[in-house]
């Protein structure tokens, strides 16, 4: 009986909008995933440039404490640049600020399940509060694996050692190419 009225409902609802106000969001939602597919492209292509930076001066460690001291204020300008609050979150956290709400949850699992099948990946678009939320996912590649691999397998002991030394409580390892490994989620305040 729910499920028929909600039916009911939403069929009145489309039925009551005009086709001008329906091609309006679809104008909307091809504009926040326009901006979303950059911001993400150019946020990745920044901190990734900055890691292999990194890597290529100091080795791994440096690597690693890049990632501990300069992703998150990288992060934060790109933020202000693009008047969006971007963020990368995970179910398997290695910093505790980048756990997953339950609705990035969901959307790691649906993008892990679509990857899983073989399907083309769709970024998602969600309406919450005042805020147009926009989730792609961050699929691992093999340079991932030399962090976020397997320990002793991917990832060197060494290696897994200063990880645990920047991150006790890391949850963030055991992934294989190709997996999702979170998402970004870039939060468009709605005017």
């Amino acid at each position: 009986m729910k499920n028929l009225l909600l039916l009911a409902l939403v069929v009145i609802f489309i039925s009551c909008n005009s086709k001008k106000t329906l091609q309006s969001y679809s104008q909307l939602d091809t504009t926040y995933i326009s901006r979303g597919n950059v911001i993400a492209k150019l946020s990745f292509e920044t901190l990734s440039g900055e890691l292999q930076k990194a890597l290529q001066n100091g080795g791994i460690d440096s690597a690693l404490q890049y990632c501990n001291l300069r992703a998150y204020p990288i992060t934060d300008s790109l933020s202000l640049v693009h008047q969006a609050s971007i963020k990368r979150v995970s179910t398997k956290v290695r910093n505790p600020r980048n756990k997953a709400d339950e609705l990035a949850t969901f959307m790691v699992k649906g993008f892990g399940i679509d990857v899983s099948e073989g399907k083309a990946i769709t970024p998602k678009l969600v309406l919450k509060d005042d805020s147009v939320l926009f989730f792609k996912p961050i699929i691992t590649q093999p340079l991932c694996l030399t962090c976020h691999g397997t320990p002793g397998k991917e990832v060197a002991f060494s290696t897994d050692s200063t990880i645990q030394k920047f991150y006790p409580r890391d949850k963030a390892v055991g992934y294989k190419n190709n997996e999702v490994r979170g998402v970004w989620r870039i939060a468009f305040k709605v005017k």
